[in-house]
């Protein structure tokens, strides 16, 4: 904290920083001190609202201080705010009622003992107005992480930890060109390594600018990592509770946003399909959300069959290519580099093919009903996993020499768009 406050900080963060110029057209952002440049030259007087004039300097002048430190938003995001968001979200969103609703009373009245520091408050509000839906994925993650903590029996404080960690786990993307966030737009091997560092992003604001406990920021640093070691952006196997929880919740945010009614089904199985992946807590949670928004009933439309098993085949041939093809590379390859990622994702991808079997991949054409719905899901869960796999195993190096380069291609051929294509 002492040398963050004393050494310069390199520029201000360009997307950062259009957030915080956007979110101040709808409330006051003022300096709470002079804003002052590596020489100590002042940039910007204590108490001044910002305005374009100060990003345009902000832009060009390395700083003493990071900028959100010098900031403050004082009237935006409030507890009430947050309040009343999540009594709407909770009211009207059937899934997320059907995963937080034994709890809601609990979670809704420790909304206002929160401790919202002025940096995280200043960051909220950017999101509110910078990012379309971040306010929204923010408060149904504080939701959902606290009511995993009072499912797994925790006391007030693992409960209130876990409802910030909820609401706080993204606030790294705003330091992320927006266009790589657009969920519309095909995901680049660029775009991906640009957003893979936002969980690290997020870790290090809460850890040098505010005074939360390590924990949280840790945990915020652990929001995409998983339990088998491959999650992003460091490949962490060994997780701590509170990172455990927001990964799952992040895995069940993923899931909800497609708006299927079947989603909760969906969720549950994606935190069953590889085992150790997430914790018991996350299974049985998931399990139990699942089974009351069944009980609101589920209209999913009804798949075509043959459409359903065609996938399913394409899949089994496309992973059992790919495996093989991993052995090959594992055992021939005279790139170390090449070798040691065939070695990284022959186990996955051994894991996919037992899962494939648990959950009936291979099943008869000729199914109907609520079998041929779990195929569905399963035929869903698995094309998604097998792109994870490949973006974790090969889009975070961009380093690739191109016979490595090459070689790694052979490894995915088998797993074609039209493979992992999914059925409507």
């Amino acid at each position: 904290m002492q040398q963050a406050t004393q050494t310069p900080t390199d520029f201000a963060n360009p997307h950062a920083l259009s957030s915080i110029m956007r979110a101040s057209e709808h409330c006051e952002i003022v300096a709470q001190e002079d804003i002052v440049d590596e020489n100590g030259t002042k940039l910007w007087p204590r108490n001044q609202p910002v305005s374009q004039a100060l990003q345009q300097r902000l832009l060009e002048r390395k700083l003493r201080q990071p900028l959100e430190s010098c900031l403050r938003a004082a009237n935006g995001v409030t507890h009430a705010d947050l309040s009343e968001h999540a009594r709407c979200l909770v009211d009207s969103d059937t899934a997320l009622h059907s995963a937080v609703g034994p709890w809601a009373t609990d979670l809704l009245s420790d909304i206002p003992r929160l401790p919202l520091h002025p940096v995280a408050q200043l960051l909220l509000t950017a999101a509110r107005s910078g990012l379309p839906g971040a306010f929204d994925h923010a408060v149904q993650g504080m939701l959902v992480a606290g009511a995993m903590a009072l499912h797994a029996g925790g006391d007030r404080y693992q409960q209130r930890i876990s409802m910030l960690g909820g609401l706080l786990h993204d606030l790294g993307e705003l330091y992320i060109q927006p266009d790589y966030l657009m969920a519309e737009r095909s995901l680049t091997p660029v775009a991906w390594r640009h957003i893979v560092v936002h969980p690290k992003v997020g870790e290090l604001l809460l850890q040098r600018q505010t005074d939360y406990p390590r924990e949280l920021s840790r945990a915020v640093g652990e929001h995409h990592e998983r339990g088998n070691g491959l999650g992003y952006p460091s490949r962490a196997r060994y997780l701590s509770w509170l990172g455990c929880r927001l990964s799952a919740m992040e895995t069940f945010l993923g899931v909800l946003a497609s708006g299927n009614p079947d989603s909760w089904e969906h969720a549950s199985l994606a935190v069953r399909i590889i085992p150790g992946e997430f914790d018991t807590t996350a299974v049985s949670f998931a399990s139990q959300a699942a089974r009351r928004h069944q009980g609101h009933g589920r209209m999913a439309p009804c798949p075509d069959a043959a459409q359903v098993w065609d996938h399913a085949q394409r899949l089994k041939h496309g992973i059992q290519s790919a495996l093989r093809e991993a052995w090959v590379l594992a055992a021939s390859s005279t790139s170390a580099k090449v070798s040691g990622t065939a070695r990284l994702v022959t186990p996955i991808l051994e894991q996919l093919m037992r899962a494939c079997d648990a959950l009936g991949l291979w099943a008869p054409r000729h199914l109907a009903g609520e079998h041929l719905h779990e195929l569905h899901l399963a035929c869903q869960e698995i094309s998604h996993r097998v792109r994870s796999l490949e973006r974790i195993s090969c889009w975070l190096d961009d380093a690739w020499q191109p016979q490595e380069a090459e070689e790694i291609a052979q490894l995915w051929q088998g797993l074609t768009h039209e493979a992992l294509a999914e059925v409507a």
